[in-house]
């Protein structure tokens, strides 16, 4: 089979129906999410390992006088983590009502991950010209058009070679919270808020809330205004909120919807934990001191 063809189906694989794939085989051990979750771990261990005999390969093409491409392949496996991410973190819209979002984000990673250590095993190989590694496996992300082709270093400039080059693939990321249906942004209300262990009462008559979106957005009502951003998860799994803050609409209300409004943002801006649990979503900051309780 051609291997561009075959590459192509294999980064598929996280798409396919649910009668096949890494999904449904650990779904006959009665534990889905448990055996992907170690399917996952040992994939990204096999992956640390190809990285270490990819590096010592480029290593030696280096010193039989090739280009000096040790930065673009570090700078590959840092995108590759960071398409991985965007890649899977919203597969779980495609849960039926009463299933695991998180065994489809799984299902993505695991595939993805196989698909890149199959690549770099090649690399590694020698299969193919020497000058070729693969950057980002099936197609890039929108976002990033130019994933697939890191910069090249011209053969006159030193390269920093870090030591060692592998980096860890990043742990299996949080699933955005939504309803069990999945559906694309579920609101969720606003029913309790702590700053510095006290309770701030929500003022009558105002609405605050919240809607997280798979493709990586937020959205909701901060008291007299509508507030939009982004969000991501980092390394350990913490939420990661725009650096730029949120953008909001420009109404006015009264001056304590107003104070209000702009408390409410400070303190979700200063969140990075969340959790689920029944009806309820938590929104922490790192210390506890800042607490946001929703209700869907």
């Amino acid at each position: 089979m051609n291997k561009a063809i075959a590459a192509i189906l294999l980064g598929m694989a996280c798409f396919g129906s649910a009668h096949a794939g890494p999904r449904a085989e650990c779904a006959s051990t009665g534990a889905t999410l448990a055996c992907l979750d170690g399917r996952l771990k040992e994939a990204n261990q096999r992956l640390n390992g190809t990285l270490k005999a990819a590096q010592e390969r480029l290593e030696q093409i280096q010193a039989r006088g090739g280009r000096p491409m040790m930065g673009a392949f570090v700078d590959s496996q840092r995108k590759f983590n960071a398409y991985r991410d965007a890649q899977c973190s919203w597969q779980g819209v495609r849960a039926a009502p009463g299933e695991n979002t998180a065994e489809y984000v799984r299902e993505c990673q695991l595939s993805e991950t196989l698909l890149r250590e199959e690549n770099l095993a090649a690399f590694a190989r020698g299969d193919g010209q020497d000058s070729m590694i693969s950057v980002v496996p099936s197609a890039p992300p929108p976002a990033e058009p130019a994933l697939a082709a890191a910069p090249a270093v011209a053969q006159s400039q030193a390269v920093d070679v870090p030591s060692p080059v592998t980096i860890d693939p990043p742990p299996v990321q949080p699933v955005p919270p939504q309803a069990p249906s999945g559906n694309r942004g579920v609101e969720w209300r606003l029913t309790g808020w702590t700053v510095g262990g006290q309770p701030k009462p929500v003022l009558q008559d105002s609405a605050i809330s919240i809607a997280f979106d798979p493709t990586g957005k937020v959205a909701g009502n901060a008291s007299v205004n509508r507030f939009s951003g982004t969000y991501r998860f980092d390394a350990d799994g913490r939420l990661v909120w725009p650096a730029s803050g949120f953008a909001s609409t420009r109404m006015a209300g009264t001056p304590a919807l107003m104070a209000q409004e702009r408390a409410f943002l400070e303190s979700l801006r200063r969140t990075s934990r969340y959790r689920v649990d029944g009806p309820e979503l938590v929104l922490e900051s790192a210390n506890s001191s800042v607490m946001l309780t929703f209700t869907r």
